[in-house]
């Protein structure tokens, strides 16, 4: 058996008195593409911000390639604090696309993608370099390698998010709704190297309202409300015959949206 990517076991986390994660279970597999969806406020973002520690979690253990997650478990049943060491050296592992795409707006597209290989990685800066045009290339911005964020659309300036993540050789990619802020004629182009990114078999997890990439990319489709998991099937039995009354009325507000 292959050890899964990502485990989450009893996964409970609070804001205040709102109990937004209520008890996940969890795993994702090596190069499977994950898609959760719901409706707003259903804790989609909370889970996924989770995995890497950008949320803190309550209760519960998350594991990502095997290491603990913020905190671990000792034999005594205490929780502990992971050092921030070796959260740092896993968060190395882990790519994250948000909604907003977080770019340093003093720096080129080229100068954003090569940033982490530079300082985190410590790659000479010249190889940095030839790797970050490589990625901006693949992500079909070859020939914006020197224009800054404010000179880029939105779809623009997310491919150069994306290239910038995977430019740390991820073993994971965590993409939070990441065509949410983009014009609609835009998001077809951030789609398009998501897909290709999932084709050459990285581990995604992907929280979206695009349905037409969770129907054609997703291996596993998993449906939220009110910080629970209700459904949990393949695209193919999650669109044409999902089990929940939940999820059946979120499908047919957003496909006929």
């Amino acid at each position: 058996m292959t050890e899964p990517v990502v485990q989450m076991k009893g996964v409970q986390k609070y804001f205040g008195s709102l109990h937004v994660l209520k008890n996940i279970h969890l795993s994702v597999s090596p190069g499977e593409v994950l898609v959760i969806c719901g409706p707003s406020g259903s804790g989609k973002s909370t889970l996924l911000r989770t995995v890497n520690h950008l949320e803190p979690i309550d209760e519960g253990e998350i594991y990502v390639l095997g290491q603990p997650v913020g905190f671990r478990t000792l034999p005594n049943g205490k929780r502990v604090p992971v050092r921030d060491q070796d959260m740092n050296r896993l968060r190395s592992q882990i790519g994250m696309v948000f909604q907003r795409f977080n770019l340093f707006p003093h720096m080129t597209a080229l100068q954003n993608v090569m940033e982490g290989l530079v300082t985190v990685k410590r790659v000479p800066r010249e190889e940095a370099r030839e790797k970050a045009k490589e990625l901006l290339e693949k992500v079909g911005l070859g020939d914006k390698l020197h224009n800054y964020p404010s000179q880029l659309s939105g779809g623009q300036q997310q491919r150069t998010a994306i290239a910038r993540a995977l430019a740390m050789e991820p073993k994971l990619m965590l993409f939070d709704e990441p065509t949410s802020a983009l014009d609609p004629e835009l998001i077809g182009e951030v789609l398009a190297v998501m897909k290709e990114v999932a084709r050459e078999g990285m581990t995604m997890m992907v929280v979206t309202h695009e349905m037409g990439f969770a129907r054609e990319m997703a291996d596993r489709v998993i449906f939220m409300d009110q910080g629970e998991i209700l459904e949990e099937a393949p695209p193919e039995k999650f669109f044409t015959d999902p089990e929940h009354e939940r999820a059946k009325a979120f499908l047919r507000r957003i496909l006929t949206a």
